[in-house]
């Protein structure tokens, strides 16, 4: 509830108009105590003498000498006018600011109508309106549905003005406007640097730009002010631009002038920057919140990547308004951007918190930008390892968008994650999940052959193995031979109920028995150089050589399962793209498999070549 206003009159030399401006003020004041009973107000008057030489102060002492509710402050030398209306508010008292230049007028009703949407509660009278009376007759005013923090009104001009700059002209003028003082205070009011702005005037161009950008504005278009035109002053000098048409007005300042601009132009920019970290950083009291510009404002934080900014202004819309076509969809981008930022920081549980509040806020998104939520929420549950839950949101995904690339992928990937908690198999590290598609795509026609028969050369905990056991070894009579030296640490201890498994082989023996097919698989512990010089020729349909090692070490492995697998055969090499870590002066996988490409070039075919290469032995 508002209690009080204040009028700022900043006045400079009008001796001639100044008293005729000041009984309007007074009229309007009148009117309003006149027509507003349901509450005390307090009013107050603060005049501000930007240096006058003239008879201005005398006798804007004489008006006031009588009037308590007046105040007249002296600057001894001329400021700009934005200085002049700062001098004035710091000293006003009131909750709310009118301003009015010392040559113009008030209307009677101006006041009344401007506090009264001002005070106006939404929540507690939506749709109300009331009655204004003018010398025009009375006119049904519809308050807003919303707090707002300016309200600007139209404005008399006798002089014929074309449309296009008459609403230009109502957008920027001060006199009328209403606003509130914690909103003048925040945007910390004009600007008041004498250059550019004693050269060219625009404080008030600045200073709308600064207020609309942050607060909700209303427009009562009822002309309540009256902007007069005196010999040379603004409103004279621009007089034939105003009555032009604005595709037929041709202005052509000079540089000096072009130059003024630019720097009033900068001004208002770094203000904008001032202000958008200013808020950041302020406490949000929900005052302030609900006059705030949350769509526009939320918007452009949203843009420069402020999640937490935008989602309290879009949060802020949705509730003062939960029927704006837009504020929830919004609010989920926010929800969703944020969520992402969070995931590429590692801070997993928060990222998912994000995704589903995006999701919660049911907005109504293009099935293609729905999809992308429930998609990144599914990768985030993934991280997390709630595998059902995170395939559940995939699922969603594609349901939405059946074509989504990133969903397609990751479908087998995450399907088969699901299956290993399912199983309850114990796995240190995913490399697996990621050649999923290839291995599915060129080993299905292997899948349930009799007698089939695989050689695994780097079986590590048996992730490769398990796979290989429950989707292409699933005739009774296939086997798989894994050799492995099966030494060294595991980088993540994991505890299963069953067994302390810190060693690879015990986390690979525990792998192998939840199979429930432990009897299809030959472990030959040793090196693979040694072992493989002890296996039969001619005997293996599928050879798995693991690459996460020196080139000379692989290039070996090739060479002495060459002749281990069948014309007809497949080699899979891992690591293709494995690189190693700086400091370690060896050459990397890829120089091995691209020697022995080179060597056997006429012996085999190429089936795909990615992170792992597959070959088909077409030759002995």
């Amino acid at each position: 509830m508002i209690h009080s206003f204040s009028v700022i009159v900043p006045v400079l030399n009008k001796e001639n108009e100044i008293i005729r401006t000041l009984e309007s003020v007074e009229a309007s004041i009148a009117y309003f105590f006149e027509h507003y009973t349901a509450h005390p107000v307090e009013a107050e008057v603060v005049v501000v003498n930007e240096g006058s030489s003239d008879r201005t102060p005398e006798l804007v002492s004489q008006f006031i000498q009588d009037k308590p509710h007046y105040k007249l402050i002296a600057h001894s030398a001329r400021v700009s006018a934005g200085a002049a209306r700062n001098t004035g508010a710091k000293i006003a008292k009131g909750d709310i600011l009118f301003f009015c230049d010392g040559d113009d007028l008030y209307f009677k009703p101006h006041i009344y109508l401007c506090f009264q949407v001002l005070n106006h509660d939404p929540l507690q009278h939506p749709n109300a309106s009331f009655m204004l009376t003018t010398d025009q007759g009375a006119k049904t005013i519809h308050l807003p549905n919303q707090f707002v923090g300016v309200v600007r009104t139209g404005v008399y001009m006798k002089d014929p003005i074309h449309p296009y700059w008459k609403g230009a002209i109502e957008n920027t003028l001060p006199q009328n406007l209403c606003i509130r003082r914690d909103c003048h205070e925040f945007v910390e009011g004009y600007p008041e640097a004498r250059i550019p702005y004693n050269q060219i005037g625009c404080e008030d161009i600045s200073y709308d730009l600064w207020i609309a950008r942050f607060f909700k504005l209303v427009k009562i278009d009822l002309e309540t002010v009256e902007y007069i035109r005196y010999p040379g002053n603004a409103f004279d000098r621009q007089l034939k631009k105003f009555q032009t048409p604005p595709e037929q007005y041709q202005d052509d300042p000079p540089p000096e002038t072009r130059e003024l601009h630019n720097i009033r132009q900068q001004i208002e920019q770094e203000r904008l920057t001032y202000l958008l970290e200013k808020f950041r950083r302020i406490e949000k009291t929900p005052e302030l919140l609900s006059v705030l510009n949350w769509q526009s404002l939320g918007t452009e934080y949203l843009n420069k990547n402020c999640y937490q900014e935008a989602i309290l202004l879009f949060q802020q819309g949705l509730t003062t308004e939960p029927n704006h076509p837009t504020a929830r969809n919004l609010l989920a981008a926010a929800y969703n951007n944020l969520g992402s930022l969070l995931r590429s920081k590692g801070e997993i549980d928060q990222a998912v918190d994000s995704f589903q509040r995006a999701l919660e806020t049911q907005p109504t998104l293009a099935k293609s930008d729905l999809a992308k939520i429930h998609f990144n929420l599914a990768t985030s549950l993934r991280d997390q390892k709630c595998y059902a839950q995170a395939l559940d949101q995939l699922q969603r995904a594609l349901d939405l968008e059946p074509d989504l690339a990133e969903a397609k992928a990751e479908l087998p990937k995450l399907k088969y994650q699901a299956q290993i908690g399912e199983r309850g198999f114990v796995f240190s590290q995913d490399w697996f999940s990621i050649n999923l598609p290839v291995w599915e795509h060129f080993l299905a026609r292997l899948r349930h052959m009799p007698d089939l028969r695989v050689l695994e050369i780097g079986s590590w905990e048996g992730r490769s193995t398990c796979w290989l056991i429950e989707h292409i070894l699933t005739h009774p009579s296939a086997r798989i031979t894994c050799v492995d030296p099966f030494e060294g640490s595991v980088e993540h201890q994991v505890i299963c109920t069953e067994a302390d498994l810190q060693t690879i082989e015990q986390r690979f023996d525990f792998n192998i028995a939840k199979t429930g097919a432990p009897e299809k698989v030959r472990k030959v512990v040793g090196a693979s150089q040694l072992v493989l010089r002890s296996l039969i020729p001619d005997s293996f349909h599928l050879a798995y050589i693991d690459g996460s090692h020196i080139a000379s070490d692989v290039l070996e492995d090739a060479i002495l399962t060459w002749r281990l697998v069948k014309v007809g055969g497949v080699i899979i090499f891992d690591d293709y793209g494995y690189m190693f870590p700086p400091g370690i002066a060896e050459d990397p996988p890829r120089i091995a498999i691209d020697a022995f490409l080179k060597i056997f070039e006429k012996k085999v075919k190429v089936m795909h070549q990615g992170y792992q290469v597959l070959l088909e032995k077409v030759a002995e």
